[in-house]
């Protein structure tokens, strides 16, 4: 039975998950690389890992740990998921996901846990895709824990219950069952937590050899089996990091993640690319550029407006809607981003006084969004934002500037080379003053 949308409000929100990135087979995935100008930029992926899309033959890659910057909620998942699984498959790369937020603690976030999370998940889709690895690729895994972990006095209590001899219960369902209880410890356990990173830190030569003895074992076991040539990780949720935390991922412990021989791209925050000490230890200049709805010059982008009409109608069945009018308002409002527009079709919801969605609803939408923004802007912060819509040269790079990009109150387009405030900023009073405040030769 093909894919019908929700034809009620009810349905709709029992339905609407604003947060949730898209597997490739979902029927309501939509093409928006057209209205992204994003083919390049699927094309410049694959080459940093050694593959081009329109070519089987597999080339030395240029890179190994790759960021993938976009504003959070602009698909840079969804798109991600799509670009891995098109160079999935024999000669090319065989695709581990970890989900931060999922298996893991965002709000304090080291190197260490996302490691072990990285080889948790890479001993899970080997067993779930029947890869049986040769027992001597486990082995300095396996010796790595047994001499730092379960030896020592300040974590020998966290194994208890599994603490038998390697060679007596190794393999891949031993490792699991350790490396699972790291995670959880990570995510949970602050009585561990620390204990668990200190013992990586203090040991992290022995533990990055056994690791990569791993990887390359998988890669050689996928390649004799036809499946794959190399793995590549895909470490999602990175982007929701925040100040500091960021920095000390990305920046401070960049070194020790490079230890690790893998191919991993990361989600990242528009705002570290920004970051003047990120520069050559990282690829950090792929971008998930915004769906526009219009051009630099103001003229109406359709391929935007087409692609997100279909994100929409996709969730809501057009019936629910009193007219084109409603709809693209909430278009409109979304400034091409489509997590903003699920969240203006929730608030809709919540607010329709019947099974349809009219202007008075919409309107009621957009204010409610609109005040979202307003709890955290300051004055000087409309004073930048209607700057930096009125005058192109003041591109602006401090931290007030960053701050807002975050906070996706200002939203960048055409791989950066563009900016413009939210939509539902521009509606409230705040915003208005400012522009109306500017100087004559700015404003017009």
């Amino acid at each position: 039975m093909s894919y019908q949308p929700p034809r009620y409000i009810g349905e709709i929100l029992q339905k609407l998950e604003v947060e949730e990135a898209l597997a490739p087979d979902d029927p309501r995935y939509v093409n928006t690389q057209a209205a992204r100008d994003s083919e390049r930029t699927f094309k410049r992926f694959g080459r940093k890992f050694g593959f081009s899309p329109n070519n089987d033959r597999p080339f030395r890659p240029t890179q190994r740990h790759v960021l993938f910057f976009g504003h959070i909620g602009s698909g840079k998942t969804t798109e991600l998921r799509r670009y891995v699984n098109d160079l999935s498959g024999p000669g090319r790369f065989f695709t581990v996901e970890v989900d931060i937020n999922a298996l893991l603690d965002r709000y304090n976030l080291q190197y260490a846990d996302v490691l072990m999370a990285m080889a948790h998940a890479l001993l899970e889709r080997l067993r779930d895709e029947e890869v049986a690895l040769p027992a001597d690729a486990l082995r300095e895994l396996e010796s790595w824990f047994a001499d730092k972990v379960l030896s020592q006095e300040e974590t020998r209590e966290f194994a208890l219950g599994i603490e038998t001899s390697v060679t007596a219960k190794g393999g891949v369902p031993y490792l699991l069952e350790l490396l699972g209880r790291f995670t959880t410890a990570f995510k949970n356990n602050h009585t561990y937590k620390e204990s668990l990173r200190r013992v990586i830190r203090n040991t992290f030569g022995d533990f990055a050899a056994a690791f990569n003895r791993l990887l390359r074992e998988a890669e050689k076991t996928l390649t004799d089996a036809n499946k794959a040539l190399r793995v590549l990780f895909l470490i999602d949720g990175t982007d929701k990091l925040r100040g500091e935390d960021t920095r000390r991922f990305f920046v401070y412990d960049v070194e020790l993640l490079l230890e690790i021989t893998a191919l991993a791209v990361y989600t990242a925050p528009i705002t570290l690319k920004y970051e003047s000490n990120l520069a050559g230890k990282l690829d950090a200049d792929l971008v998930l550029p915004m769906i526009k709805l219009y051009e630099k010059d103001n003229a109406r982008c359709e391929a935007g407006w087409n692609a997100m009409r279909d994100i929409l109608l996709l969730r809501a069945d057009r019936s629910v809607f009193a007219s084109e009018v409603d709809i693209e308002r909430l278009i409109e409002h979304s400034g091409g981003h489509p997590r903003e527009l699920l969240r203006l079709l929730k608030l809709c919801c919540e607010f329709a006084e019947d099974d349809t969605l009219d202007a008075v609803t919409v309107e009621s939408a957009i204010k409610q969004l609109a005040s979202e923004y307003r709890r955290f802007l300051e004055p000087d912060d409309y004073a930048l934002l209607a700057k930096l819509d009125n005058d192109e040269i003041h591109a602006g790079n401090d931290e007030r500037t960053r701050r807002l990009l975050y906070n996706l109150a200002l939203l960048e387009y055409n791989d950066a080379s563009w900016r413009r405030s939210h939509p539902v900023v521009r509606t409230l009073e705040g915003y208005q003053r400012a522009r109306s405040a500017l100087p004559p030769a700015a404003g017009n």
